[in-house]
């Protein structure tokens, strides 16, 4: 993982995916759900980009045609990260550049695996699955 000095405010951007969005931190589950209407969410017990671990951000997916409405359409198009992909994690005046391993899928409710990378460093984008619906999880594991 890579980290420079940035003058941005913590966000969140996805160039193969034209996203840039806001990274909004919150203090428990019950306000990671309102501030998803805001951005996407650094998961509250998650590490902090540049320490050691998992750093987990939550967005919502919508439907195809959905309208860009708040930030509900944000994660919908994930799935179509490949490996090697970048992905910009601003936060707290740096800039921190990951590459897209691997894609999972997830039960609704089942845990994430223990070592997802292989790396004490890692960034995993979490949205329902499939899009707009709360049946699954994708989460997409960047280093």
């Amino acid at each position: 993982k890579k980290s420079e000095p940035s003058k941005k405010e913590n966000s969140l951007e996805i160039p193969k995916l034209n996203i840039s969005v806001p990274l909004i931190l919150v203090e428990n589950e019950s306000q990671a759900k309102l501030a998803l209407n805001k951005g996407v969410v650094l998961y509250p017990y998650s590490v902090l980009p540049g320490k050691s671990g998992q750093t987990i951000i939550l967005g919502h997916s919508a439907p195809a045609n959905w309208p860009k409405i708040k930030y509900d359409w944000v994660f919908s198009s994930i799935s179509e990260l490949e490996k090697n992909d970048e992905i910009f994690l601003y936060f707290n005046q740096r800039k921190f550049s990951y590459y897209v391993r691997q894609k999972i899928f997830l039960e609704k409710g089942e845990e994430l695996p223990e070592d997802l990378t292989g790396s004490k460093n890692s960034l995993i984008l979490i949205s329902c699955w499939p899009p707009g619906k709360d049946i699954r999880r994708i989460a997409v594991v960047a280093e």
